[in-house]
């Protein structure tokens, strides 16, 4: 926690900060154990919940089961606080590192809950989750693409064409320099008046029996 710049108190306030949390655990004295060097927390904490219930989401979804794969990815979400994860921690490397894998593994959980709203012809419960990921993750392309569809599905198409794609294309090609061949096939197709589940088969899920 401290590096080499451990205060005097270190070793107390570490063994306060255990007292608490074997308070909070209801006074089990299993739920922190001493091991050499230190102690080692056994509950199950809500970023372990978050992470099996994604993991099931998308093995559920890869079988075709898509209501339990939604219904198991909106449990995952639901354990979700705050924009950011292990905010008050961060500034230690080790917990900086395991928050961002923990959002990263947040951003796939959104984004499979948007595909599995796609997928079962509800493009509106979807619309929500893909404009707050937009926003939060401008860089991305897929939220982009699955917006997009999303819109087309409810009769949206010229919103998406000429409002969502220059948005799209600001962030993804005009900010970064690169070139974004999907993004620009898609846009040709919904231009053409390709059919939803064309669109949706552009952005990169495989798809379902």
């Amino acid at each position: 926690m401290w590096d080499d710049d451990a205060p005097d108190s270190a070793v107390q306030m570490v063994r306060n900060h255990v007292g608490m949390i074997r308070r909070l655990a209801g006074g089990r004295g299993e739920a922190v154990t001493s091991i050499r060097g230190g102690y080692r927390l056994s509950l199950e904490t809500d970023a372990d919940r978050f992470r099996a219930r994604a993991r099931q989401s998308r093995l559920l979804h890869e079988a075709g089961r898509l209501p339990e794969s939604l219904a198991a990815v909106t449990e995952a979400l639901a354990l979700w606080r705050g924009a950011e994860a292990m905010t008050g921690v961060r500034d230690v490397l080790d917990l900086e590192i395991a928050a961002r894998r923990l959002e990263e593994t947040r951003f796939r959980a959104e984004e499979l809950a948007a595909q599995c709203h796609l997928r079962l012809g509800r493009p509106q419960e979807a619309l929500p989750i893909l404009h707050s990921m937009t926003i939060r993750y401008p860089s991305r392309e897929l939220p982009w693409l699955q917006l997009m569809a999303a819109q087309a599905s409810i009769g949206r198409r010229v919103e998406a064409s000429t409002e969502t794609f220059p948005q799209a294309r600001y962030h993804l090609v005009e900010q970064s320099g690169l070139d974004m061949p999907l993004l620009n096939r898609f846009h040709q197709e919904l231009l053409r008046g390709a059919e939803a589940a064309a669109l949706l088969s552009l952005t990169g899920f495989p798809r379902v029996p």
